[in-house]
C-alpha cells in the first residue's frame, strides 16, 4: 500500500463537526488529525476535507448548524 493511501481515501468525505473535533481533532481509521480551514469553524458546520498533508487536513466549510 502506498504511503498517504488512507489519508487521499478521506478527500471528498464531509462531516459534521462536534466539540472534541475541534479541540482535539478528528480521528479517521484510528489517526487523529488537525484540522485547518480559510473560515473561523464552528460546532454543527458541515465540512468537506479538501486536502490531506503530513500537518493535517484541510477542509472547506459546506454547511452550518441548522
Amino acid at each position: 500500500m502506498q504511503e498517504g493511501y488512507l489519508d487521499q481515501r478521506l478527500i471528498g468525505r464531509q462531516f459534521k463537526l462536534q466539540t472534541t473535533d475541534l479541540t482535539d481533532g478528528v480521528q479517521f481509521y484510528g489517526i487523529f488529525y488537525h484540522l485547518q480551514a480559510e473560515v473561523p469553524l464552528t460546532v454543527g458546520d458541515t465540512v468537506e476535507i479538501t486536502a490531506a498533508t503530513a500537518h493535517g487536513l484541510s477542509v472547506k466549510k459546506v454547511g452550518g448548524p441548522a
